[in-house]
């Protein structure tokens, strides 16, 4: 086999990994599944190793296989970033981008920098995807994806935009009427508000303290939880990016100030299947000096 051909073998081995059969693997490559079929066999002979177990219901690689497919997606992920790369760089930076992000950080921080960005790249389109959940990148569509997180999951290339705390606030009427905690052990006879979709959901960590609560209210919304915050319905633990403008102004007021909470990052991630396109390094750069600006340090 040839250097080229032995490229198109790993090729083909790769997807039949990935689907599960020959068939759907030629359709991906719109070539016959007889071509796979002795694509794979040739390499197979090459290598002295049977890299597929072939059963009338279904084909899974062996044990040699599955290592060799791990090198193999490596490969092909690296070739294909080449290839993007050599017809980005001709382009222009222009075309649409689709980003998910918090709710709150998407209306506080995203759509206030975006004035600036599009007169700058007019060409580019926004597509904003709001929500709190973990989006799935690849499965989704998206270019990038802005986590709040103390350690973002592997497989994602990221980079750091901005810091993140999470403080805890009550209005001044609440810790007029129900008292101030001075200390994390306090917190379970206090009306706690929850965030479903993080780990302050009803266990709060301040200090060297791990405490459990039994929330008063739970919300996935982080525009409820602010709003819960504001309503007077309990302590509230938010990120401090999210509810300082409220301290300043004096509508929330911080508690346990001596107990701090983890750090988090602000990161800018997307796959690592997926080139970092002139369009994508453009917004992100933007956003990572809008939010230094503003007092998010990294």
């Amino acid at each position: 086999m040839t250097p080229m051909e032995t490229f198109a073998g790993m090729e083909a081995f790769a997807r039949v990994v990935e689907t599960g059969s020959f068939t759907a693997a030629a359709e991906r490559l719109q070539t016959a599944k007889s071509s796979v079929s002795e694509t794979i066999r040739a390499l197979e002979e090459r290598l002295g190793v049977r890299l597929l177990d072939r059963t009338t219901r279904r084909v899974r690689p062996t044990e040699a296989g599955r290592a060799f497919y791990a090198r193999c997606r490596r490969l092909l992920d690296e070739a294909e970033a080449a290839r993007a790369e050599a017809q980005a760089s001709q382009g222009a930076t222009a075309g649409r981008l689709r980003v998910a992000a918090p709710e709150v950080f998407a209306r506080r921080y995203i759509v206030p920098c975006l004035p600036r960005f599009f007169t700058a790249y007019p060409a580019i389109e926004i597509e904003l995807v709001e929500s709190a959940s973990v989006s799935r990148l690849v499965d989704e569509g998206l270019d990038l994806a802005i986590r709040v997180a103390e350690k973002p999951e592997p497989g994602l290339v990221v980079r750091r935009i901005a810091s993140s705390h999470v403080v805890i606030v009550a209005t001044p009427g609440y810790l007029a009427a129900l008292g101030t905690p001075k200390h994390p052990d306090e917190l379970p006879a206090h009306r706690c508000v929850g965030f479903t979709p993080l780990e302050w959901r009803e266990t709060w960590r301040l200090g060297k303290h791990k405490i459990a609560i039994r929330p008063k209210l739970l919300t996935n919304s982080g525009e409820s939880l602010r709003a819960a915050a504001l309503a007077g319905i309990g302590l509230v633990a938010m990120p401090d990016w999210s509810v300082n403008e409220d301290i300043t102004a004096g509508r929330l007021a911080r508690v346990l100030e001596n107990f701090p909470s983890p750090t988090s990052g602000i990161f800018a991630v997307y796959p690592t299947n997926r080139l970092l396109t002139p369009k994508i390094r453009a917004f992100v750069d933007h956003l990572a000096r809008d939010l230094k600006a503003r007092g998010l340090a990294p």
